[in-house]
């Protein structure tokens, strides 16, 4: 996250050249502080995203940090594996396991 500038709003470094954007905003999944603990991110929402931002609408009490790492689902793989030639394929802790290769 790189970014919490007012209450209710978060920035984080996801944007259009990240993930598709076409068939439905980016889903704010968890979040991993820099602690290491993770936690759902509950009532948190994509409100819109640019190149290279997406602007997240979270309650004011949400523990979402600078340097917080947000994990996003995608709303349709095929228009962000086209972005992608290699892809992080991770366990349930985060940790990068494999990577996966594209061809689009």
């Amino acid at each position: 996250m790189l970014s919490r500038p007012e209450p209710g709003l978060a920035i984080c470094g996801l944007g259009r050249r990240d993930a598709s954007a076409d068939a439905g905003l980016p889903v704010p999944q968890l979040v991993r502080a820099g602690t290491g603990l993770t936690a759902p991110l509950l009532s948190t929402v994509v409100t819109a995203v640019n190149d290279q931002h997406a602007y997240l609408q979270v309650s004011p009490a949400t523990a979402l940090a600078v340097g917080d790492l947000v994990r996003f689902g995608i709303s349709h793989p095929c228009t962000t594996f086209d972005k992608w030639r290699r892809i992080p394929v991770v366990d349930p802790d985060g940790t990068v396991i494999e990577v996966a290769q594209t061809f689009f």
